[in-house]
């Protein structure tokens, strides 16, 4: 009987080219799905017009998806997207009834709903930088668009729809939630708008301005927390009577903040000036020592849990980026000269300096 020989294995031919046919799908529906996006932000021309009403104050998601459901877009989610990251249009939409095309490019529908749909009455203000919530307050109410009370009350209960609003310290000890985020600017609003649009368009430009990519990954990088940022930059914007100051000056309170450091309290003059000009007249001269110690920067060690101003973008990049110094003090003349000091006695010597100054023009003491 002859010997059997056992079966010729087969090769696995079929394994190589699942994989690339898997491959081929990857990449077809990637390059679909590219297609797809380009087509949605190019839109059609010649869609069915259509009316669109935007409410005061809608964020930009609430925009989307209006624009969704009239057919205007195809996609709320690559609008949101697109606005944000592309056009850079946040915060600067106008509400009102709007004339829209089915199915439009995006640069037409964000060029169309950043043009005033009807003409009313406008009140432009003006916030300073450095303003607090309750100066804020007092320029909205001289402009007629609401009263302080009001303007106090809704930055304290009410929530806002911006991406950061879960970045904001919620801290019951907190008297003025919202401090820190007004961004100072130049706004013009209708003369029938109300507080919460008000508010919400404020924090829309806060988001626009101090938010970018750039500055998130400086943010990342510094380990600060949005709160922690914007406590410090106010406190750097009021100390600092000249922009070219602010880099110096922050860097005192950043070196304080080392580990190492000998004198490990901010001490600022500032955080007890808005305790004592503005919260304890605001809670009406009722605080506990644990709310007022909460703002003060010489009862506690590192940055205060609470805000007391809105920074601008010189402060807030001078905290992220300050200068390199040695410096631990530093004490102003009223020519405001800054005199920087590394220990304790350069600093009385700079006292000094500063009140000899100040004498000349016939000022006692600092």
């Amino acid at each position: 009987m002859a010997e059997q020989m056992p079966p010729k294995k087969q090769k696995k031919k079929g394994c190589g080219t699942i994989l690339l046919v898997l491959l081929l799908l990857v990449l077809l529906i990637c390059g679909g799905l590219l297609l797809w996006v380009r087509g949605e932000i190019a839109g059609k021309a010649g869609g069915e017009t259509v009316t669109v009403e935007i409410p005061q104050g809608a964020s930009t998601a609430g925009i989307a998806n209006r624009l969704e459901e009239a057919g205007v877009i195809g996609n709320s989610t690559v609008f949101r997207l697109y606005s944000k990251l592309v056009a850079k249009a946040d915060g600067s939409y106008q509400y009102g009834t709007f004339e829209l095309a089915r199915s439009s490019s995006y640069d037409a529908v964000i060029l169309a709903l950043q043009q005033t749909a009807h003409y009313e009455e406008t009140v432009t203000v003006t916030f300073p930088e450095g303003y607090n919530a309750f100066q804020m307050g007092d320029v909205l109410e001289e402009a007629g668009l609401c009263t302080r009370e009001e303007f106090i009350q809704a930055i304290n209960t009410h929530d806002f729809q911006v991406d950061f609003w879960e970045e904001i310290g919620k801290d019951p000890l907190k008297i003025v939630r919202l401090e820190g985020y007004l961004f100072p600017d130049t706004y013009e609003f209708y003369a029938d708008e109300d507080v919460d649009s008000i508010i919400t368009r404020i924090l829309n430009n806060f988001e626009a301005k101090v938010l970018t990519d750039e500055r998130r990954k400086e943010i990342d990088a510094s380990g600060y927390t949005l709160d922690q940022l914007v406590t410090l930059a106010a406190i750097v914007q009021k100390e600092s009577f000249e922009q070219e100051e602010m880099a110096t000056v922050a860097s005192v309170f950043v070196n304080r903040l080392q580990p190492d450091s000998p004198v490990p309290r901010l001490e600022s003059d500032t955080t007890g000036n808005y305790i004592q000009d503005y919260l304890l007249p605001y809670l009406g001269g009722e605080a506990s020592e644990e709310q007022l110690n909460f703002y003060d920067s010489y009862a506690v060690a590192g940055i205060p849990g609470g805000c007391i101003a809105n920074p601008g973008l010189d402060a807030i990049d001078a905290v992220l980026n300050p200068a390199e110094t040695n410096y631990y003090y530093f004490v102003t003349d009223i020519e405001y000269t800054y005199y920087y000091g590394v220990t304790w006695q350069d600093h009385l010597n700079n006292i000094a300096k500063a009140k000899a100054v100040n004498l000349e023009h016939g000022k006692v003491g600092l």
